[in-house]
């Protein structure tokens, strides 16, 4: 995508003597979110992003929230500054205007584990949540809203934040394969548990997160136990419980469908849940209004989580184990 003369340019505008440029790395989700990161020298990530989202203000604000990670002992790349002193700085290439950045390489490995066993190490992984909210709830919040966002929107947010996109599709779909009434039980779910969250919103704690902990962000040292996180782009001002709730969702999967009945499956989501919770609360204690509307938000999420809505759906057109997914879908209504 770039020339090495100017990879070259940008790395010297960050006093780096770049003698070394590994393979582009395009992680861009469309036309208007493009995102290349090329490792530099074994010890660098130059990042290059046209969406107009990341800027000066976002990047200085992204080095606040990673001094606060590292004060409580959660590793982060730290951020690298320009020859002017800047985290950023812009380039325009064939009528497209990009902000470039400098971030460190990180000296420890991603953790690689998969199926139940991740929830058990994400348990260790979410105890800092809890001590970060302790720390530094209602303090210095950034004026980005994170990706989790409810009813506020997000900076990648247009028009409806991504529960209520995510919602939309879901129903969308329901109606179309002739689920008329459990895609009516849906909307007035969501609106009922929507407008009581309203009530609460502008009371409730909020706190600055990194907002992404997937595994592929999640780093770990020689033990294989949790050391940081990396990937800073989705961060952001987020309501305290609606975080929580949504880094400790279960991601469902197709077999769940195969081998287990809905009841199981919604019995499976919420012990997860729960459980992955208990590590974080026992850092954290909710107050009163955290309390009023954990259930609403509960709901939300239960409903309108990106990955399970997707499987829903996927498993609703192909109709396989449609009836299960019907069922589920029942049972979180009356939940």
């Amino acid at each position: 995508m770039f020339s090495r003369d100017e990879i070259y340019n940008m790395c010297r505008n960050f006093n780096i003597d770049c003698f070394d440029i590994g393979d582009l790395i395009d992680t861009s989700h469309n036309d208007d979110d493009r995102r290349y990161n090329y490792k530099i020298n074994h010890q660098y990530f130059l990042k290059i992003n046209n969406t107009t989202a990341v800027n000066e203000k976002f990047l200085s604000d992204i080095e606040r929230l990673i001094k606060r990670y590292k004060s409580i002992g959660v590793y982060c790349p730290i951020l690298y500054r320009t020859k002017e002193g800047k985290l950023s700085y812009r380039i325009e290439k064939e009528g497209i205007e990009y902000t470039c950045y400098v971030e460190e390489l990180s000296p420890y490995p991603f953790y690689k584990s998969q199926g139940i066993e991740y929830y058990d190490f994400k348990k260790t992984v979410l105890e800092h949540l809890g001590i970060l909210a302790s720390k530094y709830t209602d303090e210095d919040l950034s004026e980005t809203k994170s990706m989790w966002s409810l009813i506020e929107l997000g900076p990648f947010d247009k028009d409806v934040d991504e529960k209520q996109e995510n919602m939309d599709v879901l129903i969308k779909c329901l109606m179309d394969n002739g689920y008329v009434e459990i895609a009516n039980k849906l909307f007035q779910l969501n609106n009922k548990a929507r407008d009581r969250i309203k009530a609460y919103l502008c009371k409730l704690p909020r706190c600055v997160y990194q907002g992404d902990l997937n595994d592929s962000n999640i780093l770990v040292n020689e033990d294989n136990k949790f050391r940081g996180i990396i990937d800073f782009n989705m961060f952001g001002t987020e309501v305290n419980i609606n975080c929580f709730l949504n880094e400790s969702m279960y991601f469902l999967e197709e077999q769940d469908f195969e081998k287990m009945s809905a009841k199981d499956i919604f019995s499976k989501m919420k012990n997860i849940q729960n459980s992955l919770l208990s590590s974080i609360t026992a850092n954290y204690n909710l107050n009163k209004n955290e309390l009023e509307v954990v259930d609403d938000y509960k709901r939300i999420i239960f409903a309108s989580f990106y990955p399970n809505v997707m499987l829903w759906i996927n498993l609703i057109t192909r109709h396989k184990w449609e009836n299960k997914v019907i069922e589920l879908l029942e049972i979180i209504c009356e939940f």
